[in-house]
């Protein structure tokens, strides 16, 4: 923290001179609600230098108020440790159980007193996040809700006649003898008594026009021209924009095309010739427009959020309403096949609904479809999807240019890798350009084996290269700030800098160029990709901007507009 200068979104701390600080219960429940974290009591910023604090007496006041005071009740791992001569408090709270989120301060109630963590402090959660976590708990009903006023002649016969088929050759007996209605009734799309309603997963899938009932239950395309998402100079705000109407499978297949048709094609020499290839991997598209489709959240809170697509000349992003759902390892949804569904009876559903003159059914419903985009990106040359989770949407995000570029290349040639294997090479570039790796996300990035990507790991701290997180939870891998290994500069060595000489911030400078080498970025973005506090990054900008590293596209910094560059 020092040599960052603030709070990481996993670390905070606090002075507490005059005793137990009143919002301290706020960051105990924020760090439960998120992933987990550590408190430090007896630490003052933006130096965290150790105060003489009654220790004893705050680690059994923090005890007392995280059993008495939150719901449900957290008993963190506290313990009195010494940093230079002085006692420090230091409570490791870990991360609840979706069935038991979320915890709140009981005095302020539910919807006053959850929180959750950012990379800039606590945030208390809106109503609909609150939602979310509750719904985590159990098998959400949204997707069979009756649709008011839809009926069976709403369903497009086109959609339904090849699913009534499948389903009485492929299903078994049991649907052979059922008359249409009754077949029907037995997937969930019709609903109700005697004059039968539509659910909202018959509706969404078998729909003639599902946005008559439910109009921003769509999917919106947009491809900027710009990396940031700024106007060009002209004045063009977009390339290209739609909004895709119309059941699952017609937005489905809406998106891919508006996808493709804003993608460019790259030539590829292999030992059979030259090859042409999309920039992303299209079946990895299609499984991703797929998830989303399929795993939204679609209860009456969330009605009027679509699920966005974005494509940027850098990346694409596919960004859908609500977060993950049920008990998922977030560490390894692209490493091992999960499967939670927050919309158990469409994802059935759509394994059987077919895209129209194709034969092909919307999905498998397997588990799998994230391990194979893994594998998709991976024979592409391309860094693993990244997963932003923030309780009340998914995003993932692709970026179009491989790990090994020329700005990578360039910066590895800098570094002594002579006992580094390739594998090992991917790793440090993705470190450098997201800060830190964990253990399943370099066996997505390679393709090895958890006992491999561990020894790698290892290895690599060992050859002074990068250096182990000390999170018992989750461990994770960053470049080194020790003198394992120099970078060298035009004119001067990490080493003797003016800012603590020994590489001391050598990784952190390397992350924010790599994370500006695709474009200026706010420093809003930068900190919440690094898991700083924007403060702290402000800092480093500002160090950076004095040794001619960066610079910002306004003269004024504090503009909404400005945004941080290289000064190339």
């Amino acid at each position: 923290m020092r040599r960052v200068g603030s709070d990481y979104r996993t670390v905070e701390a606090k002075a507490a001179e005059g005793g137990l600080p009143r919002n301290a219960r706020n960051s105990v429940a924020a760090f439960a609600n998120t992933h987990g974290g550590l408190l430090l009591l007896g630490l003052r910023e933006p130096d965290f230098k150790p105060l003489a604090v009654d220790a004893a007496r705050l680690a059994g006041d923090l005890a007392a108020t995280c059993a008495e005071d939150l719901e449900p009740p957290i008993r963190p791992e506290i313990e009195i440790i010494t940093i230079e001569g002085q006692q420090v408090v230091a409570a490791l709270v870990d991360e609840l159980l979706p069935t038991q989120k979320p915890c709140f301060v009981k005095s302020k109630g539910l919807q006053a007193g959850s929180y959750i963590r950012t990379h800039d402090g606590n945030r208390r959660l809106s109503h609909y996040e609150i939602h979310v976590l509750i719904s985590g708990r159990g098998q959400p009903q949204d997707d069979m809700a009756r649709v008011p006023g839809a009926i069976p002649e709403h369903l497009d016969p086109d959609l339904v006649a090849p699913l009534l088929s499948r389903l009485r050759n492929r299903r078994g007996p049991g649907f052979a003898s059922l008359d249409d209605d009754q077949i029907l009734r037995s997937v969930g799309v019709l609903v109700g008594g005697e004059e039968p309603g539509i659910s909202l997963a018959g509706l969404l899938a078998l729909g003639r026009y599902p946005q008559q009932f439910v109009p921003q239950l769509n999917v919106t395309f947009v491809a900027y021209p710009t990396t940031n998402g700024e106007p060009l100079e002209d004045g063009t705000r977009f390339l290209d924009n739609e909004s895709l109407d119309g059941s699952i499978p017609v937005m489905l297949s809406g998106s891919l095309a508006a996808i493709r048709r804003n993608l460019t094609r790259r030539a590829i020499v292999t030992g059979e010739g030259r090859r042409d290839r999309w920039e992303y991997p299209e079946e990895a598209l299609r499984e991703l427009v797929v998830n989303a489709l399929m795993h939204r959240d679609y209860h009456p809170l969330a009605h009027g959020s679509q699920i966005r697509i974005e494509l940027y000349p850098d990346r694409l992003e596919i960004t859908s309403p609500g977060g993950l759902h049920g008990p998922i390892d977030r560490q390894s949804l692209f490493a091992e096949a999960v499967t939670s569904s927050r919309n158990s009876r469409l994802a059935k559903l759509l394994e059987d609904v077919e895209l129209p003159r194709s034969g092909r059914t919307v999905c498998e419903n397997r588990a799998s479809g994230l391990v194979a985009i893994a594998h998709y990106f991976r024979n592409a040359g391309l860094e693993p999807p990244v997963v932003k989770d923030d309780v009340k949407s998914f995003q993932v995000v692709l970026r179009n240019d491989g790990l090994l570029n020329a700005e990578a290349a360039v910066w590895l040639s800098m570094l002594d890798l002579t006992r580094v294997s390739d594998n090992q090479r991917l790793g440090l570039a993705f470190m450098g350009r997201n800060g830190v790796i964990s253990n399943s996300q370099y066996r997505v990035l390679t393709g090895c084996e958890p006992k491999e990507a561990t020894q790698d790991l290892v290895d690599l701290m060992r050859l002074g290269i990068i250096e182990r997180s000390h999170d018992r939870l989750w461990p994770t891998w960053r470049l080194s700030s020790g003198s394992g290994y120099r970078k060298r500069q035009p004119g001067r060595t990490v080493g003797n800098s003016s800012d603590g000489g020994a590489g001391k911030s050598l990784g952190r400078r390397a992350q924010i160029r790599f994370l500006l080498a695709s474009g200026p970025k706010s420093a809003g973005v930068l900190a919440e990709e690094l898991g700083m506090t924007r403060g702290g990054l402000l800092r480093w900008l500002r160090r950076m901007e004095e040794d001619g590293e960066v610079r910002p596209t306004e003269a004024r910094r504090q503009s909404p507009r400005n945004r941080w560059k290289l000064d190339l």
